[in-house]
């Protein structure tokens, strides 16, 4: 029992409500929200873009955000932020930070999730060949639009598609002046 994982149960505002065990917000899917860290990666006005594994609950195989995964109980969100980015890039520059941007109630026939989105801007993309994302590659917001609403990207980036091209575009604007 030392290594059982729990979850927080949160309510629409993000309040911790109660906890699960870890396992079970995956059977219980939609009986109640539990928070969830998305972190999508921009280098040079372009996203970074992968499958998602088939062991997912949401999504199997379809294109999206390299990183997600649920808060921890007990667990602050700058941790858990941490977390995720340390799994995916052990070897990077610790001062390379996730900045948040927005958090959104996403519900539908599979899951219920409070989403916190965070991007992380790469200058060196050469850190983005791992092994770790499988089919990976840099999409351009031309390449995006062309596939969206066809069932090729995840329903969660398709929600936050327009938010992030946005951030993107204006931090990009401000990096040239």
């Amino acid at each position: 029992m030392a290594h059982t994982e729990y979850v927080p149960i949160v309510n629409t505002k993000g309040d911790v409500i109660g906890k699960s065990l870890a396992i079970e917000a995956i059977n219980y899917k939609n009986a109640y929200i539990n928070p969830v860290i998305r972190i999508a990666v921009s280098t040079h006005g372009m996203l970074f873009l992968c499958d998602r594994p088939m062991t997912a609950i949401l999504d199997k195989g379809k294109t999206d955000i390299p990183m997600e995964c649920y808060l921890r109980f007990g667990e602050s969100l700058s941790d858990g932020v941490t977390r995720l980015f340390n799994n995916a890039f052990p070897h990077v520059d610790q001062s390379i930070k996730p900045k948040f941007n927005i958090v959104y109630h996403f519900e539908n026939e599979v899951t219920n999730r409070l989403i916190y989105l965070f991007i992380v801007d790469i200058e060196d993309d050469s850190i983005l060949c791992s092994p770790r994302f499988k089919n990976s590659k840099l999409w351009s917001f031309k390449q995006i639009e062309e596939n969206l609403d066809k069932g090729f990207f995840s329903s969660c980036f398709e929600e936050e598609y327009e938010h992030l091209k946005d951030v993107i575009c204006i931090r990009e604007k401000y990096k040239e002046s």
